[in-house]
């Protein structure tokens, strides 16, 4: 009899996966065992896929005292046992199969259904969380500031300069020769690209600040970073240009290389792609270490001041520009920083779990967020997602 009990039991969580759509190879062996003359198969199929009549049903098992119920259910079984025909038995059977059935079936599909609204809440609400939202904003020499967000902007007294929400040009024949400095801002969400009047170009990844010249006159093209930038510099062997992050030079001629120089950051990475660069601390001539083979990375680090050499895959460091990202054994809080960073948001992750596990892949960067995050966990990463308040919220999958 307990055989029988269970087996109802595993049937109806059966028939409650199909229902749910998560029904297995073993789900569908057992479904296709049920005799197909069973008296109201079809009938409990129906009742089952309409919604209301679930709910009602979930409502009345609620109601149940099941402890209760066993108690009576013992005293009714000894004073019936020996009176009751073999007929009458088989008809309580299969009723009391039939309730078994729409409980096992109502209580998981019930189950399932809470678990599935609220995974489809959860990537929902990550899923509206977007890449490339952030407005950049140009602050002019005449402390004007200008959000850019159209397409092309016509801005008084700027003759000379293109401005875009994409892109700055300036002229080098048209701009009046009066020396001045303009700075961009690059939020969270947001990427710039800028050439400036010299034929130098500039990319400026998410969350960076840049102050650079706006005229060809400067006797030194001296630009200001916070943040990340890729750089692709006019030859100019009388004018050597120079990014200055803090303390931290590069002095280049002619060349183009990354500078990763966020604040707050432990490190500043800059790695070159072709040329050569002089990687130093500002008014230190005594520090110093020359960049000329492709792939060669400096980290430059604050606290000491201490500059040391690598080789390293420039594409790691270089794929932001292209619309990459890509991670080698990167550990989970580097993950978490770079992504936060471009689809500004912010994240909640214990320290251990951010330490603990490392990535490895690539991905677009104008993929939903919510696929990004999916395609982490499925390389073995065991972490659950939820979301309050418009933070993401990390963690370990028990």
């Amino acid at each position: 009899m307990m055989k029988k009990i269970v087996d109802v039991i595993k049937l109806g969580e059966s028939v409650g996966r199909r229902l749910s759509d998560n029904e297995t190879e073993t789900d569908k062996r057992r479904i296709s065992d049920w005799d197909e003359t069973a008296s109201g198969k079809e009938e409990v199929l129906e009742k089952l896929s309409d919604p209301d009549y679930i709910q009602e049903k979930t409502l009345y098992y609620k109601s149940f005292d099941i402890a209760g119920a066993w108690k009576r259910a013992k005293v009714r079984k000894l004073a019936q046992q020996k009176n009751m025909h073999s007929k009458m038995r088989k008809l309580v059977w299969g009723a009391a199969a039939a309730v078994t059935v729409l409980l096992s079936v109502t209580v998981y599909f019930f189950q399932q259904d809470d678990i599935v609204k609220e995974n489809v809440e959860v990537h929902q609400a990550i899923a509206n969380i977007l890449p490339g939202r952030g407005v950049p904003v140009l602050y002019l020499d005449d402390d004007r500031q200008i959000a850019l967000n159209a397409d092309t902007l016509d801005i008084e007294g700027t003759r000379g300069i293109e401005v875009g929400k994409k892109m700055i040009t300036y002229s080098k024949d048209q701009i009046e020769k009066e020396e001045k400095y303009n700075k961009i801002v690059v939020p969270k969400g947001g990427e710039f690209h800028l050439v400036l009047a010299d034929g130098s170009e500039i990319w400026l990844n998410a969350e960076s600040t840049l102050q650079y010249f706006v005229h060809d006159i400067v006797k030194e093209r001296v630009v200001y970073l916070q943040g990340e930038a890729y750089f692709k510099i006019a030859k100019n062997e009388q004018r050597p240009f120079k990014i200055i992050s803090g303390e931290h030079e590069v002095k280049v001629l002619g060349t183009e290389f990354n500078v990763n120089a966020y604040l707050g950051a432990p490190m500043i990475y800059t790695t070159l792609i072709e040329g050569k660069v002089n990687v130093g601390v500002v008014n230190r001539p005594d520090i110093g270490q020359i960049l000329q083979e492709n792939g060669r990375q400096s980290v430059y680090n604050p606290n000491n001041k201490s500059i040391s050499l690598r080789h390293v895959d420039p594409r790691i460091y270089t794929a932001w520009k292209d619309g990459y990202f890509i991670f080698r054994y990167s550990t989970l809080r580097e993950v978490m920083q770079q992504l936060s960073r471009w689809y500004d948001f912010e994240y909640e992750v214990p320290d251990m779990l951010l330490d603990k596990y490392h990535f490895s892949g690539e991905f677009k960067r104008f993929d939903n967020l919510d696929r990004v995050l999916e395609i982490i966990r499925s390389t073995g990463i065991p972490f659950v997602l939820d979301i309050k308040n418009g933070k993401v919220i990390i963690r370990e999958e028990a």
